[in-house]
Parts: C-alpha cells; structure tokens; sequence
C-alpha cells in the first residue's frame, strides 16, 4: 500500500498548497545563484504543469532533465510570478513551505496559466547602481552570426567594431582570399561568442547581473523589473516611467533681525 504521506512526514495531497516546495539555502557556486534564484523562492511549476511532488521527485526530475535544452520552472516570489529554465541541479536544499506562505500565495497561483516553455526567451536583466536595465535577449541572432559588423553597430560595441574593420581593411588590401577567410572565421567565432561579448561590455559600463528571467517579450520582463524595483530604469521603457522620489521641501530660514 502506497504511503499517504512523503519521508518527512508531509501529506501527498497534490491539492495541498502546503506541498509546494521553496529554496531554503543556496550554495556559493551553484545554477541558483547564476539564476540569481533566492531564498524563500516557491516553486509551483515543473515543465509548465503544477508541481506539488515533493522535494525527492524534484531534484530527480532535475538530475534527469536534458540540460541542453533544460526545462521550465515556475516560481513565485513575494507576489511576483517569474518563470526560469533550468538545465539541471540548482545546487539549493528545500523545504516545504509553511501555512503563511500558503495564504499568501493561493490567490496569485489561482488563476495563473503556466506558459509552454517554447513559447518564452530567456532574457538577462543587468542593473547599474543608479537602477538602470539593460535587457538581453540569449536567443542566437543571426545578424550576429551573418553580418558581425551591422550587429555590433545595433548593440553601440564601437571598440569591437573598430577591431575587426582593421582586420577587414588588412586582410583586403593583401589578398581578396585571405579577406573572406578572415569573414568567415570570424562569423563562425561571433556565432560563439556574440552573447557573452555582449554581456562583457555591459558589466563593463558598472553594470551587474540582477535577473534571468523567461518571458514572451520585453515589455514582460519590464512590468516584473518594475514589480522588484519600482524605480527600474530603462532606455525604451513600455511600462511608463518610474517611480520617482519627491524631494524634501526646504524650510525657509527665519531672519534673526526683528521685522524682516
């Protein structure tokens, strides 16, 4: 007869808020903190269908997902609904959460369709230290890939740029072959590494690593930036603008001479 209740007691009712699983710790190096995941993080979705199996059946199902094309979660954080791929073990311990968080979040999960994992992009959100985002789509571009020079233009990477017209310019003047070698080669290394140059030059402007996030479009990705940070900044912002602070009105000195 199969136990009505996991090994540490809890009940298999899949109907059973009290069955959702959060993150109780995160290890140094690990996929959690790449993902910039949290403590306290709930997770309530696994390969878009609800979750409520337990902390054993997740982290399996986790060991044995294919970690090239990685898998769907659903997660909610203090209100916030964000969905992440995960290409394998996140390197966190669980547990399950307590009655509180279960008020809290039965009404935001209620109602919520847990999207299909081909649908969403996983974009990265880089913040600076005056709450400026930018956003980064990881989906290969074949601009990238196919016209190296229009793409780094597009993305204002003008010291890369400047590079790689020498080597056009250099190549060309020796010999017509070695200029569409040096093309080739260096469309087959920009194919690579177009992403990671990208994010390089952004974490160069004092810009971090804050979110990573899989949403339908930018405009997603904004409104959960602005539910985080109401005072998230971005260059094209379809979600408004944001929250600012009024500034403290100054109080008028009192003249120290009598009738003035």
């Amino acid at each position: 007869m199969l136990d009505d209740n996991y090994s540490d007691g809890q009940s298999r009712d899949a109907a059973a808020l009290s069955n959702l699983i959060c993150i109780k710790e995160i290890s140094t190096i690990s996929r959690a903190r790449s993902m910039r995941l949290q403590p306290g993080d709930v997770i309530f979705g696994y390969d878009s269908q609800p979750f409520r199996s337990g902390i054993t059946d997740f982290q399996e199902l986790l060991e044995e997902c294919d970690e090239e094309e990685g898998v769907l979660l659903t997660i909610w954080r203090d209100g916030l609904i964000l969905n992440i791929i995960g290409y394998g073990p996140l390197g966190a311990t669980y547990e399950f959460i307590n009655s509180e968080i279960a008020e809290k979040i039965e009404a935001d999960i209620r109602d919520y369709t847990i999207p299909q994992k081909q649908n969403l992009i996983v974009f990265e959100v880089l913040r600076d230290l005056y709450r400026r985002c930018e956003i980064i789509d990881t989906t290969p571009d074949p601009i990238a890939t196919y016209m190296p020079p229009l793409w780094l233009v597009q993305h204002r990477l003008f010291e890369p740029l400047l590079a790689i017209s020498l080597i056009y310019a250099i190549t060309f003047a020796v010999h017509w072959v070695l200029f569409v070698i040096s093309y080739i080669v260096l469309c087959v290394y920009f194919k690579r590494a177009s992403l990671m140059m990208l994010r390089s030059f952004i974490v160069y402007k004092q810009y971090q690593m804050w979110l990573v996030i899989a949403a339908s479009d930018i405009k997603e990705v904004q409104l959960a930036c602005r539910k985080i940070d109401p005072k998230a900044r971005f260059k094209n912002s379809l979600v408004g603008e944001p929250v600012v602070d009024e500034k403290p009105k100054k109080k008028k000195k009192r003249s120290a001479i009598p009738g003035t």
